[in-house]
Parts: structure tokens; C-alpha cells; sequence
């Protein structure tokens, strides 16, 4: 939109007030107004007071850091609401105070709202928008403590520690309950096995969340066991993917688009931040919401995000609404983000590239190895799969038993592959007693064996067709005798769909069913570093307290000069001081309509009279309660007289919960003044 067309659209928005309503906004900036009058005259009059240079620069010395925070949320969010606004703001503004303020700027005309929607988009007031900018960018949002040198820290989910949870679960196959969640002795388990990941808090568990989401753990027979091909697929994607990825799958099992989205967003997080910048938590909050709702991301807000939540919580492979990690608090436990001296920075390691070391593996005679680090996932996952793990820290240490032995067997491996695999990979010669070892073990395995599975009869006249064709015969799992084959399916109809993308009709007739399919690869993700500018607080410009404090004291001063009446002077005060008034010639006493706002203590009938004024008017009630500890904002729906008091039926304008007040017990009783541009007319 250019300019021009935004200045109409202000223009637009000034004459759909009602009459009462743009004629109180005139009189607090252009004094009484004279008749016979023209709206459109009085609006390029306010237009003439904004364009005034000494106007504009008072305006802008009036901006606090609040104002500005507000300011770059609409400047930077799209589609700005007031409810993006809160949740932008959350963290360190009350719902109460962001309403409050919104109205305020509302009035300060430094904002306007672009439809007549009650939560319609804000933006900014174009005669202004220019002057504004150096003061509104994203920084004021989401600005560094400092900056210093990048810092690059292992990741806690790095190959090492993803290749031991792999081989963690294949081994152990731990049984689920019937809610889909582990039992404490494998969460126990778990805590011994991988002793650094279990001291990052929730951070263990929240990754075997995140590889159930991404079905790289699935439940079969009511055990829990790994996905072979899925972590396959898994182990091709580069470092940053995959713990943005593992970030997003916390929060549900998505679809595959919305999981791209969500990961991207980690990755946009990552790539705002500056290296090197420490931001606080607050902050990365902050960039997280912004680069979720710019992106599009799923869980852009609360609601959504819950409800994604309560549906993967029937499963047992989600975390509850209430328990969920912020964003920013997941990239740091997944090691997107480092904590350091308080503060959270991007960490370099996430986007330095996959393990490029070949795999280093030490045998001793007891069968006891130990797995050096720097190697990647794709390399590491052939040899864990026959490893048992006993403890994965900086390096990885595991053990080579009958049991893990016969689990490989099971995936296929001989006793050969096993060893030439570890020789390829061990720095000196295997003790004899392994090799000894692992052969007799493979002797004994293959010496007597159980199948369950289906087994395939192919006819002599028909067996080489079937062994060279492609689609079957990557379904042979095992061949038991010449023509006789073991395969690697869940139901018959997986021959059967296996066969007609051959194009071949000799398999029996079996009832169709779901056509097996192979897990895709995740789709790709792009890193994009330092998306933000690089300023630091320090180099932000900030509220001008010093030359606000003055412009207030001079306009005060004028006041006092003039003598108004008290009711008056009480009203312009309060104008001074919401910064509505920053120029004397705004000190106009006849533009005033004198009303009371609050009622504190004591003054029950104030309290009443309040109460009754924001029933009238349709605008806001703010309740201190009688300990002063809560204080309620929402809109009255009704008052009920009882003997000595008067009860207040309030819809909360946070959760929408109605709830009954009392106002002989209440602290503070105070009427939020509804901006012109939203309280609906009334008679005053």
C-alpha cells in the first residue's frame, strides 16, 4: 500500500466514528470546534497539527519503551491484532497493561485500526509512520544484552547421543503401558544410560517425544522399538534439520507440511538471532512468536497450539498444554540455543555440518567398547545395532553380548559383517576371544532358528522371476530353502500390492487392503544466519525520560497559569499525562467533559457509580480484589444489589471465565476510558 492510499484509509477510519466520538477525539487536539463545520476540513486541520514539525517532534520525545515495544509489534507482526499484540507482550506485560497502552497510542493518534472489526488489524498512522521508523524496528522487540564472540558448544542431541537412543530402544524393545508411556524402570533406564542428557532437565524425555512424533520410535506388539529405514532417512539430514525437526515434533504429531513449517521456524529463530548476541529468555520468546506467525508455522496461537496438544496427549506422545515448553526454552534444551552467563545465544554447532570423522571404535577382551565422537549418525547406527549401550557421554560406551549379537542377526547381519565391520573401524587388531565369540554365537543362531512371519512357495518355472524382480524381492526377509522364502511384510496385501506394481498377476488372490509405502525422506530445511540487523541495546534509541519529563513540567506549568476549574483542570492533567496533550495551544479548558474513572477504598457508592458507567458504556472494568494481590479485567454483564454490597458478574477479558466480584470488598474499582475508536457512543 503506498502512502497516499494509507493516509485515505486514516482518513477513512476518522469519519466512520460516530459524531460524539470524532468530536471528542478534534476537541483534545484542535480545541472547541466552531460552526458551522465540515468533517473534512477538521480532519485536514488534525492532519496540518500532525504534519507540524514541532508537534511531531514532541510526539516522538513522548515515546517510552513501552510505546515503542507496541509500536514494532505492529510494525513487524502481520495482520497485527490486539491479541497478537498480548501474546507478543506476554512475557513481560499484563493483558491489562497492553490493552490499556493500545488504547492509549490509539488516542495519541499514533495508531489506527484498519476496519471496524472490535479486534481488527492495527497500523500505523501513515502521517507519522516515517518519523516513527527509526524508533519502532524489530530490535526494540528483541534486543542483545550484549554481543560478544559466537559461541559453538556441543550439541546434546549430537550423533553420538541420537545413535545411542537408537540403539537404546532396539535392544531393549521396552513394553509401553496401555496409555502409550513408558514404565519408570525403562525411564530409569534411560537416565543411567545417557547421564548428560538426563541432567538438561526435561530434556530426555521431551526428545523420546520428539522421535515418537516423527515415528523414528514406533509402539509394535506393545514394545517400543526404532523404525530402521525411518532413521535411515533421518541420519541423511544435516545437522540443523534435524534438531529443528526434533524442536518442532515435541509439541504433536503434525502433518507433514505443518512439521516442515514448525521446523523452519527453529531454523528462523536460530538465523534471527545474531551470533554472538545474548538475549534473554523473554526475548527469544519473543523472536520465536514473530518468526512462527511470519512463517506461518503451526500452533501460531494458543488455542491452536493446545488443541494440537490435547489430541497427541490421548496418545501418550505429546506434552500437555499446560506443561509445554516455550519455543525458545525448547531450542535451547535441543542446543539450537546456548545459555550462557544467563543469557541465551545461537549456538554455531547446530549449522557446522554432520560428523565427518570416520568411526573410531576400541574393543578390549571383555567385550567392552567405546565409541569416539565426531563421527556422523549415518555411520554410527550399523554399529550400534549390535551393541548394547552402557553409557553415552562425551564418548560412547557399549557392549558387545549374545543378545545385541542375535538382534542383528535378526536385521539380517552374519557374523562376518559384524567383524569386518568393526575391523573396518578399529585401530588394531580384534581380540581373538570376540571373534571367537560373535562366530559361535551366529553358529548357535543359525543352528536352530524360529520364524514368525508369512513364508512364499515359488514354483520352479517361476522362481527367477520372482528373485530378479525388484519390487518382490526386496521383500524376502530371508531365503529358508530353494523357492521357499521368509517375508518382510505385515499382511498378505503387501505381496499382493507389491506384485501389481510389478505388473505381474501369479500371486493368489488376497483382499486388497492399505498398499504398503516407504517412509519419505523429511523434507529439506534452509538456515539463513543473522536475519537480524546486529544492533545491540546500546545503540537502540531509547525514551528521551529527561526531555518527556520537561515537555510535561512546561505543559503543567501553562496549566496552572490558566486557573481552570478543578473538574477541568483534573482532566487536562490527566490528558498531560496519558500524553495526548504535547502542545499548549492543546490546553484548551472548553474541550473538556469532565468524568471520574476510578474508586478506591472506601467510597462504595464511587465504586457503584463506576461499575454502573462501564456497564452503560460497554467498556472495560478493571477489579482489584479485596487482598489487592489479582486484579480482574472484563467486561460487567451484570449488578446485583444485595444487603450492603453489590455483586459484579464479570466476563474476564484473558480467558473469557465469568466470574462474580464484589465491590464492597474491592480495593480498586477502576472504568479502563475506552479509546474513541473502539467504546461504543453514550450519553455523558
Amino acid at each position: 500500500m503506498t502512502k497516499a492510499e494509507a493516509v485515505v484509509q486514516w482518513r477513512e477510519a476518522l469519519t466512520r466514528l460516530s459524531d460524539q466520538h470524532f468530536f471528542d477525539l478534534v476537541r483534545m487536539y484542535l480545541g472547541a470546534i466552531k460552526t458551522p463545520f465540515n468533517k473534512q476540513k477538521i480532519i485536514e486541520s488534525l492532519s496540518a497539527f500532525l504534519r507540524n514539525a514541532e508537534n511531531r517532534g514532541r510526539i516522538l520525545a513522548c515515546l517510552d519503551n513501552f510505546d515503542r515495544e507496541i509500536l514494532a509489534g505492529i510494525r513487524s507482526l502481520p495482520s497485527p491484532t490486539r491479541g497478537k499484540l498480548v501474546q507478543l507482550l506476554s512475557g513481560s506485560r499484563s493483558f491489562p497493561e497492553v490493552y490499556e497502552r493500545i488504547l492509549n497510542l490509539e488516542e495519541r493518534l499514533l495508531i489506527y485500526r484498519t476496519d471496524e472489526e472490535v479486534n481488527g488489524e492495527y497500523s500505523l498512522n501513515p502521517l507519522l509512520a516515517d518519523a516513527l521508523e527509526p524508533h519502532v524496528s524489530i530490535e526494540q522487540l528483541i534486543r542483545p544484552e550484549t554481543i560478544s564472540d559466537p559461541v559453538s558448544v556441543p550439541l546434546p542431541l549430537s550423533d553420538s547421543v541420537l545413535a545411542g537412543l537408537y540403539g537404546f530402544f532396539l535392544h531393549e524393545r521396552p513394553a509401553v503401558r496401555n496409555d502409550g508411556t513408558l514404565r519408570k524402570r525403562t525411564l530409569d533406564a534411560l537416565d543411567a544410560a545417557f547421564p548428560d542428557l538426563a541432567a538438561r532437565g526435561a530434556t530426555l524425555s521431551l526428545a523420546v517425544i520428539a522421535l515418537r512424533n516423527l515415528s523414528l520410535l514406533c509402539v509394535h506388539d506393545g514394545v517400543l522399538v526404532p523404525d530402521r529405514d525411518r532413521w535411515n532417512l533421518f541420519a541423511r539430514c544435516d545437522n540443523a534439520s534435524r534438531i529443528a525437526y526434533l524442536c518442532a515434533a515435541v509439541y504433536g504429531r503434525l502433518t507433514r507440511e505443518a512439521l516442515q513449517r514448525s521446523g523452519q521456524s527453529f531454523l528462523d529463530l536460530a538465523g534471527f538471532l545474531i551470533p554472538g548476541g545474548r538475549y534473554s529468555l523473554n526475548a527469544v520468546s519473543r523472536a520465536a512468536y514473530l518468526v512462527t506467525e511470519r512463517g506461518g508455522a503451526v500452533a501460531g496461537t494458543r488455542s491452536r497450539f493446545s488443541k494440537i496438544l490435547q489430541e497427541n496427549n490421548r496418545e501418550g506422545t505429546g506434552v500437555s498444554a499446560d506443561s509445554a515448553p516455550d519455543r525458545g526454552e525448547t531450542a535451547r534444551m535441543f542446543g539450537l540455543l546456548s545459555e550462557q552467563d544467563g543469557f541465551l545465544t545461537p549456538n554455531a554447532a547446530f549449522s557446522e555440518g554432520n560428523g565427518d570423522l570416520s568411526a573410531t571404535v576400541y574393543v578390549s577382551p571383555s567385550y567392552e567398547v567405546v565409541l569416539m565422537p565426531g563421527s556422523s549418525l549415518a555411520e554410527l547406527l550399523p554399529l550400534v545395532s549390535f551393541m548394547t549401550v552402557a553409557s553415552v557421554q562425551t564418548v560412547g560406551n557399549y557392549e558387545i553380548n549374545r543378545k545385541s549379537c542375535a538382534t542383528a542377526f535378526d536385521q539380517g547381519a552374519t557374523a562376518e559383517s559384524i567383524l569386518t565391520l568393526l575391523e573396518k573401524h578399529s585401530p588394531s587388531p580384534l581380540p581373538g576371544n570376540l571373534l571367537f565369540s560373535v562366530r559361535d554365537w551366529f553358529s548357535g543362531y543359525t543352528a536352530l532358528s524360529l520364524y514368525h512371519g508369512y513364508v512364499l512357495k515359488v514354483d520352479d518355472s517361476r522362481r527367477i522371476l520372482f528373485e530378479k524382480n525388484e519390487e518382490l524381492s526386496r521383500l524376502v526377509r530371508k531365503t529358508l530353502a530353494p523357492g521357499v522364502y521368509l517375508l518382510d511384510m505385515d499382511s498378505p496385501e503387501e505381496l499382493q500390492d507389491a506384485a501389481s506394481r510389478a505388473g505381474l498377476d501369479f500371486i493368489p488372490s488376497v483382499a486388497m487392503g492399505t498398499p504398503r509405502t516407504d517412509p519419505a525422506p523429511l523434507p529439506p530445511l534452509r538456515f539463513s544466519a543473522n536475519t537480524a540487523s546486529g544492533t545491540s541495546s546500546k545503540d537502540l534509541p531509547v525514551a528521551s525520560t529527561g526531555e518527556d519529563a520537561e515537555i510535561r513540567s512546561a505543559l503543567i506549568y501553562e496549566l496552572e497559569k490558566m486557573k481552570p476549574e478543578k473538574e477541568q483542570k483534573e482532566a487536562l492533567l490527566s490528558r498531560i499525562h496519558r500524553k495526548i496533550i504535547v502542545s499548549p495551544d492543546q490546553l484548551d479548558p472548553d474541550s473538556v467533559r469532565p468524568e471520574k474513572l476510578e474508586a478506591r477504598g472506601v467510597d462504595f457508592l464511587g465504586k457503584v457509580r463506576i461499575a454502573e458507567q462501564a456497564s452503560a458504556s460497554g467498556s472495560l472494568l478493571e477489579i482489584q480484589t479485596d487482598s489487592g494481590s489479582r486484579t480482574l479485567l472484563g467486561k460487567p454483564l451484570s449488578m446485583e444489589k444485595k444487603r450492603g454490597d453489590v455483586l459484579v458478574k464479570l466476563a474476564n477479558e484473558v480467558d473469557g471465565s465469568i466470574e462474580t466480584v464484589s465491590l464492597s470488598r474491592a480495593v480498586l474499582v477502576r472504568r479502563i476510558r475506552g479509546s474513541i475508536f473502539s467504546e461504543p457512543t453514550q450519553n455523558r
